[in-house]
């Protein structure tokens, strides 16, 4: 434990003489966030029936009506206990090679690489730490020292090990025809007909995407259908210049999973992609390809979002169009602090869209710039780890709001290019109350059929929580 903190806070000092050696960066705030919440409980919803609904505009409103769809049970839940845990089914398109079954799971998918692309389901568990457990993980002597004057947001981050908290399960290969048929059923069962589509970044093995969509899922909340896009990272930062290779080569199997997706899925589901760090040149890159001369594009998103992409800036415009004549809505996340992606612009010799110094600003393109809010030690994961970016991720996403719409974004204009938005406040933060009952709740909807089944705890795979739960993304 004491040989990993080491390494860790190592790592932070040498992106901090980075940061240094770059000139002036942006501060972050290490600010108390305000005491401006919002309070949704699902059981609202009984008290709506019959009654009209007020102007959008007023207080009862935003307390009771606003979010009776959005934060609605999720219909990818299969097991939930208040404040303990979550269980999530999470649907996967790779083209990482299958590996033999290890006993726990049917299957496993390493880090080779396939022409293939292939199609399943898995379950993935997260645990809620506790504050006693956190404390417990905390070094002693000098390392805890070094660790307790860090600003409190890294401390979590430094002694938080994930992935004892998380668990990967019954990992099952599915037809094509299967696969679809269990994400139409979760479309069907949500309320706004939305899926997630994740893609993620550079060092990223199987296990780590599916669980990675599984928590933002929960901490944004999503409640739609999740599907996760695995392509065969290389894994260490030795194979960084490998990983940009297998990018490539994943192309074509990507742009399949696009075509299919457009096959199969119902008309008018809204489907949101979101992008992480590398993954954003597999998007960009096939995305420029399927967008026609011509015409309607072959796949039209609700939502397309660029979160630190490790794509240099004369490529990020030269495929930018392409990539925002296909979605409804194109965000960009990008933060000027991304100590990871400052090193990217060193190795590559060119500055990354997701962290240049100058802002990408492009028709039809929301730019927003998160230094300011970002409280992580590198700043690259804050796009689902940052409690605040989740809250503006949710109402990019789950409400469909543009920049310009979202109270808490400042717009600075640079002349003779346009405008680009800056966080200049702290987003207001939800709580919610979930109240999943097995006679109402999607999950049984959507067509799995395993989810009457009780769980190896003996509880229904379904819990009726009698008071809820209440979370702060």
């Amino acid at each position: 434990m004491e040989r990993a903190i080491t390494s860790y806070i190592y790592w932070t000092a040498c992106c901090v003489l980075l940061l240094s050696s770059t000139g002036c960066r942006l501060p972050k705030l290490f600010l108390t966030p305000p005491d401006n919440v919002l309070v949704y409980d699902t059981l609202y919803e009984q008290e709506l029936v019959g009654q009209t609904e007020p102007d959008p505009e007023s207080l009862e409103y935003d307390f009771k009506w606003r979010y009776r769809d959005s934060l609605a049970e999720p219909v990818t839940v299969e097991d939930y206990s208040e404040g303990q845990f979550s269980k999530w089914r999470v649907l996967f398109a790779t083209n990482r090679n299958p590996q033999p079954s290890d006993g726990v799971r049917n299957v496993s998918y390493e880090n080779d690489y396939s022409e293939n692309l292939r199609y399943g389901r898995c379950s993935v568990t997260l645990t809620e730490p506790t504050e006693e457990e956190l404390e417990a993980a905390r070094p002693d002597g000098f390392l805890g020292k070094l660790v307790g004057a860090l600003p409190q947001p890294w401390q979590r981050e430094v002694i938080f090990d994930e992935a004892k908290y998380t668990s990967v399960e019954n990992v099952t290969p599915l037809p094509d025809r299967d696969f679809y048929s269990q994400l139409n059923a979760n479309i069907e069962a949500s309320r706004q007909k939305d899926v997630l589509v994740f893609v993620h970044g550079f060092n990223v093995d199987f296990e780590s995407s599916v669980s990675r969509l599984a928590q933002i899922a929960r901490d944004m909340p999503f409640n739609g259908a999740i599907i996760s896009y695995s392509w065969p990272s290389q894994g260490g930062v030795d194979n960084y210049q490998r990983d940009g290779e297998v990018v490539d080569d994943s192309i074509e199997p990507f742009m399949q999973f696009l075509d299919d997706l457009k096959a199969n899925v119902p008309a008018g589901s809204k489907v949101n992609l979101v992008v992480h760090s590398m993954g954003n040149r597999l998007v960009m890159r096939s995305l420029s390809r399927l967008n026609p001369i011509s015409g309607e594009p072959e796949i039209r998103f609700e939502n397309i979002v660029l979160c630190a992409p490790d794509v240099g800036v004369d490529e990020f415009k030269r495929l930018g169009d392409d990539v925002i004549e296909q979605a409804n809505r194109t965000t960009l996340y990008r933060c000027l602090n991304d100590s990871a992606l400052i090193a990217s612009s060193y190795k590559n010799g060119e500055e990354r869209a997701g962290a240049s110094r100058a802002p990408v600003i492009m028709e039809g393109l929301d730019t927003v710039e998160c230094a300011v809010i970002d409280t992580s030690i590198l700043g690259h994961s804050y796009y689902g780890s940052n409690p605040h970016m989740l809250r503006d991720l949710f109402c990019v996403v789950k409400e469909g709001k543009g920049a310009s719409e979202r109270p808490w974004m400042k717009k600075q204009k640079i002349p003779w290019q346009g405008h680009y938005w800056i966080i200049s406040d702290w987003p207001v933060q939800l709580q919610w109350a979930w109240h999943f009952d097995q006679n109402k709740t999607g999950i049984l909807q959507a067509g799995f059929e395993d989810s009457g089944k009780q769980t190896s705890q003996g509880r229904p795979a379904v819990d009726l929580i009698p008071n809820g739960r209440r979370a702060t993304p």
